[in-house]
């Protein structure tokens, strides 16, 4: 009499590799959620931000020199400052341009400011030299400038662009594009048309600002 034969049969197994990156993804997942969910709330229980306070402070003019055919030379280094009023952010200014522009005509070449990150209630300073040699102003413009010229004053519009991000702990987040807009209202007195030697003058002047996503 045979012996009965024994049937083995294999069981098929998970591989151990695949079920292991599942969790991984899955716990990743879980992570990121909840990481964001801590975040909003961290956010949530913050002010929104204010922006920041850009006054121009004070202007020396290097050189200023008006000719035919309405040619205008223009030299001059601008102080101008950044507050960040914040108690909780901080704030990333780059890639800063100063021009300066005369009715809308500008009349120096740009000049690229220091990247710098403005902690909470303290202030950013910055010196620009702003130089146009032989600018060709239009007739128009040219006759508006001999007038102010001769009345012993040169109202001029500073002109800063760059970027804007804030930070809080140890996240930044928004990325804005920022643009000042400074009145400069320079009484140069009597010598107003030709006038060579670096005098400084005291403006004080707050800022416009604007932004944009």
């Amino acid at each position: 009499m045979e012996a009965p034969k024994v049937v083995v049969r294999e069981v098929a197994q998970i591989p151990k590799k695949k079920s292991n990156y599942f969790y991984l993804i899955l716990g990743g997942v879980v992570f990121l959620i909840i990481l964001g969910i801590a975040i909003t709330f961290y956010l949530g229980i913050l002010p929104l931000p204010h922006k920041p306070q850009f006054i121009l402070d004070e202007a020396t003019i290097g050189g200023l020199k008006f000719s035919d055919p309405n040619l205008l030379t223009c030299n001059m280094r601008v102080t101008l400052s950044a507050k960040n009023p914040n108690i909780n952010y901080g704030i990333f200014i780059e890639k800063l341009e100063a021009r300066a522009f005369y009715q809308n005509q500008q009349i120096t070449v740009a000049d690229e400011l220091t990247t710098n990150y403005v902690s909470p209630k303290t202030v950013n300073v910055w010196t620009p030299f702003l130089y146009g040699n032989d600018v060709l102003i239009p007739p128009h413009e040219a006759a508006n400038l001999i007038v102010d010229l001769n009345a012993g004053n040169l109202p001029l519009d500073i002109k800063v662009d760059g970027s804007l991000k804030w930070k809080v702990s140890s996240f930044t987040f928004g990325k804005y594009r920022l643009m000042v807009n400074c009145l400069a209202d320079i009484p140069l007195g009597s010598n107003g048309t030709n006038f060579e030697s670096g005098v400084k003058y005291v403006l004080d002047q707050p800022c416009r600002l604007r932004f944009e996503s």
